[in-house]
């Protein structure tokens, strides 16, 4: 007679000896599923929303891939990196990593999923995705590059889209700027756009009043936000094209100026840059001062060196 034995052990004898288990009872009770977890429930999602959800983590795999392979060639193999996660209560899931060398001082890639919704700008309790490039290069002839992207659709059901890709001013010659510029029309007139939308607004402004501690932008780029740039396959083609234009036109500057000799005035440019960009981030970017934890921001975009 078997003593008293577990239906763990029965099943391991049963299969063991080459028997077959008993099928279940349509009566059985089956393991419940798993809750998705706030910001990754793809089954909430329309169809639609799902392609785009399913496109956005294909772009960032290949994005972050190519990314790192240009920069450690810009630093001949020679990066030093560091890796970061952290799980925010009331906040999101971010993993950073960053990559330090003689030529790219410092770059940083992030990605987040947030875990709860506080509107206007974070809305994404049934998926979403963000991702953020930035790089500072050693040489002042190129400004620092700031790229980030992201997918959201609420718990109510409402897909958006977001990005803001640009490059800050240093001490670019002007035939750079107008690189980025031609490269970014070129795609907002593919999709029949006017090659000044998303154009920020933040450019030129006086350095006081609201726009005291803004960041120092060329407005090469875009800054895309609002309610009509819903979460559809067309939207996300549209905004995935841009970044990629951004990107590539940017190491393409880059590798135009590494080698080029600079003196202390356009060093003197690149420290204004950098620490207004840290100033930016410290007292007027919106997300930095009142969602995105510090030691997520600092970590992936924060200069380098700063001099006061």
């Amino acid at each position: 007679m078997l003593a008293k034995t577990s239906v763990c052990t029965l099943m391991a004898l049963l299969l063991g000896a080459g028997l077959p288990a008993a099928a279940a009872e349509p009566g059985d009770l089956a393991e419940p599923a798993a809750a998705a977890e706030p910001g990754d429930d793809l089954a909430a999602l329309t169809d639609e929303q799902a392609a785009v959800a399913q496109a956005m983590l294909d772009f960032m795999a290949s994005l972050e891939s190519d990314f790192w392979q240009r920069v450690d060639a810009f630093n001949h193999g020679h990066s030093r990196e560091e890796s970061f996660a952290w799980d925010f209560p009331e906040n999101g899931h971010y993993e950073v990593r960053v990559h330090r060398g003689d030529v790219i001082e410092k770059a940083g890639l992030m990605t987040v999923r947030t875990t709860v919704e506080k509107p206007p700008f974070i809305n994404g309790l049934r998926w979403n995705r963000f991702i953020e490039v930035a790089v500072h290069p050693r040489t002042p002839l190129v400004g620092m590059l700031h790229a980030t992207l992201s997918v959201q659709v609420s718990s109510k059901g409402v897909g958006n889209i977001g990005a803001t890709l640009d490059m800050m001013q240093s001490a670019q010659p002007e035939e750079d700027l107008q690189l980025m510029r031609e490269r970014v029309s070129a795609v907002l007139q593919a999709h029949g756009l006017p090659s000044d939308r998303y154009r920020s607004r933040g450019c030129g402004k006086p350095n006081a009043g609201m726009w005291k501690w803004h960041r120092l932008s060329t407005c090469t780029g875009i800054s895309m936000y609002g309610p009509k740039l819903r979460a559809d396959r067309p939207t996300f083609a549209l905004a995935s094209e841009l970044y990629r234009a951004v990107v590539d036109s940017y190491f393409e500057i880059l590798s135009r100026r590494v080698q080029q000799p600079f003196g202390e005035v356009e060093l003197a440019a690149q420290d204004r840059m950098r620490r207004r960009w840290l100033e930016d981030q410290l007292f007027w970017d919106m997300l930095a001062k009142t969602f995105v934890p510090y030691e997520a921001w600092s970590a992936v975009n924060a200069p380098p060196t700063v001099h006061f």
